[in-house]
């Protein structure tokens, strides 16, 4: 799926918040329903395309009809993973 838009924030102890936004007309092309189900499975493929090892939790997922548009929000956990910093996001290992 093309077209995300992708926003993190670095918390204190280390770990991320990330939200994913994507329109919902590409969503609904893939996945039945906005719900946590498949939020996990979008967030999952989203972190593989882009070689990204964290582990995921907290996922909820929004869609907000007005704006046409699916967010998928999440927290990120890096600890004992080979991710150092978002700079290394891209590379692989």
């Amino acid at each position: 799926m093309d077209n995300i838009r992708e926003t993190r924030y670095k918390r204190e102890d280390g770990t991320y918040d990330i939200s994913l936004e994507v329109k919902d007309s590409a969503y609904f092309n893939v996945f039945d329903n906005a719900d946590t189900t498949s939020g996990k499975e979008f967030l999952r493929d989203y972190l593989k395309s882009n070689a990204d090892d964290a582990r995921y939790a907290d996922i909820s997922v929004n869609h907000n009809k007005g704006r046409r548009i699916v967010s998928i929000k999440a927290k990120l956990d890096y600890e004992g993973n080979m991710h150092t910093s978002y700079d290394n996001r891209r590379k692989l290992y």
